[in-house]
């Protein structure tokens, strides 16, 4: 079964391991992210999670604590709407 057929609550529970990251800031941002929107978010922004899970730790680092941001604007709107709704706790 590949990604475009699983569910996603099948590609969550994957993923889950892919959100370990030796930085604990990329871990939170990920794992956040994961449980609290992934599933209800639309297949776009689920696949555009997968391509974040792709990336390296030390570029994950620098765009989750704003030092820099990736240069596909298709990534880079994506990863500011994470930030913007991890950060928002309620």
């Amino acid at each position: 079964m590949n990604a475009q057929q699983e569910s996603p609550q099948q590609l969550q529970r994957r993923y889950r391991w892919q959100c370990r990251r030796g930085a604990s800031e990329v871990e939170v941002v990920l794992n956040d992210y994961l449980e609290r929107y992934f599933v209800d978010d639309d297949d776009q922004d689920q696949a555009r999670f997968a391509r974040v899970l792709e990336c390296h730790d030390v570029d994950l680092l620098d765009w989750f604590t704003q030092r820099s941001e990736p240069e596909d604007p298709e990534l880079r709107d994506f990863v500011r709407k994470m930030i913007r709704r991890v950060a928002d706790k309620s």
